[in-house]
């Protein structure tokens, strides 16, 4: 069970490293990025693994992800969405996006149908959970003081 975890994180750290190099991150942001998407699907696969649903554990896992990304943005004094962006893409329905079409095209509209909702509801928990932490002022992530002088 550690094992499919850490191959899960270190799976998704990578991922989320490369893409957010494809979005021409800094390179000291880039190992940050990972972190915050490997965070956020490791939270995913534990809930699953606990028998939450879907779409909770997708919302939670989407919450992780953007605190993780809210938090990292005021401690490096950068952006939330260099952190943000790479940070979803393991949680984004790719699958469910492709069977969907898949069952539309083969003319199983039942399937699709079902698919497509499926899909709907992860990419609706995806954009509430972004949604509920980014209304968060940003002093609630100010319990830390940085100094002009010193940063991370």
């Amino acid at each position: 069970m550690i094992k499919y975890f850490i191959i899960q994180f270190v799976a998704a750290f990578f991922g989320c490293v490369f893409f957010a190099a494809t979005l021409n991150a800094s390179k000291k942001e880039l190992t940050w990025s990972g972190l915050t998407g490997a965070f956020g699907w490791l939270s995913y696969c534990i809930l699953l693994k606990l028998n939450v649903s879907t779409f909770y554990s997708m919302f939670l896992a989407t919450v992780v992800v953007s605190l993780i990304s809210r938090f990292l943005s005021h401690l490096r004094q950068a952006p939330s969405t260099v952190f943000l962006i790479p940070g979803i893409l393991p949680l984004v329905p790719g699958a469910g996006i492709y069977y969907t079409l898949c069952a539309v095209l083969d003319g199983d509209s039942l399937t699709g149908f079902y698919k497509g909702v499926e899909t709907f509801k992860m990419a609706g928990a995806i954009a509430l959970g972004i949604m509920i932490i980014t209304s968060l002022p940003y002093k609630t992530f100010n319990f830390i003081k940085i100094s002009k002088s010193k940063k991370l």
